[in-house]
C-alpha cells in the first residue's frame, strides 16, 4: 500500500507491540493493560461506532473537515492485516477490532497518502491514543524514543493532562519511594495522591505497597 518512503513501518510496528503490551490505559476510570492483537469489538458495526464520533472531532484538527468517515468493512478473502485503502476503507481481520488497530488505521486516512508511517503519522496516532485510547501521551513518547520511532510532536495535537493521583494509579501495584522516584515528587505527594485513590476506592495499602482494590484482593484470597 505504502511507496518506498515507508522507512520506519517495521520500528513502529514493534513500537506498538511493545507499547500495547506494557503501558497501562485508563477507560471509564479502570486501568488495564491491553495488547493491540488481541479483539475487543465483535462486530464491524460496533468499531464503526467507536470510531464516528472519534472521527467527527478529529477530522478538522487535521485539515479533513469535509471528509466523512472512512467505512469500515470485513477484510478481503485471506487478508490477514487490517488494512487503511486508497478509496478510504478500512478492512479489519477479527484480531483487529480494538481501540488501537482502529486508531492506527483512521490516523493513516487523518494523514497524507505518502506519509506512511512516517513522523506525522505517528504524532497523529499519539494523539489519538491519548484523547481516545486511555494512554498517556508522554509514556507514548517515551517508548517510541526508546524504539527510535520518529514523531512530529506538533501532530500530536493537545492531549489530556493527567493528575498525580491519575499518574500514580498507573504505578500500582507500587511502593511509596519507588512512586516518588517513577514520578519525580515527593513521597509527601506520593502519600497525599495515595489517600485520594484510597478515599475513591481504587486502593489500598497493604504493608508497605499500594496495590489496586483488584490485585488486592486477589493477593488476599491467595494467603
Amino acid at each position: 500500500m505504502f511507496n518506498q518512503r515507508d522507512q520506519q513501518r517495521s520500528r513502529v510496528y514493534a513500537w506498538e507491540k511493545t507499547a500495547s503490551s506494557k503501558l497501562t490505559r485508563m477507560l471509564d476510570g479502570q486501568a488495564s493493560v491491553h495488547r493491540h492483537h488481541d479483539p475487543e469489538f465483535e462486530t464491524i458495526a460496533q468499531c464503526s461506532d467507536f470510531l464516528a464520533p472519534i472521527w467527527s472531532a478529529e477530522r478538522g484538527r487535521y485539515g479533513r473537515v469535509r471528509v466523512p468517515m472512512p467505512t469500515i468493512e470485513r477484510p478481503s478473502w485471506g487478508q490477514r492485516r487490517a488494512l487503511a485503502h486508497w478509496d478510504h476503507r478500512i478492512t479489519l481481520p477479527k484480531w483487529a477490532r480494538n481501540r488501537w488497530v482502529i486508531l492506527h488505521e483512521a490516523a493513516h486516512r487523518l494523514t497524507p497518502g505518502d506519509e506512511a508511517h512516517g513522523p506525522r503519522f505517528v504524532g497523529v496516532l499519539i494523539g489519538l491514543l491519548a484523547r481516545h485510547g486511555g494512554y498517556d501521551a508522554n509514556e507514548l513518547m517515551a517508548t517510541a524514543d526508546e524504539a527510535g520511532v520518529k514523531y512530529h510532536v506538533r501532530s500530536i495535537g493537545s492531549v489530556p493532562v493527567l493528575s498525580l493521583p491519575e499518574r500514580l494509579h498507573r504505578l500500582l501495584p507500587v511502593q511509596e519511594m519507588e512512586a516518588a522516584f517513577e514520578l519525580d515528587v515527593s513521597w509527601r505527594q506520593v502519600r497525599g495522591a495515595s489517600l485520594q485513590l484510597v478515599r475513591a476506592g481504587l486502593a489500598i495499602w497493604k504493608r508497605d505497597r499500594l496495590l489496586p482494590i483488584d490485585r488486592q484482593l486477589e493477593c488476599g484470597l491467595a494467603l
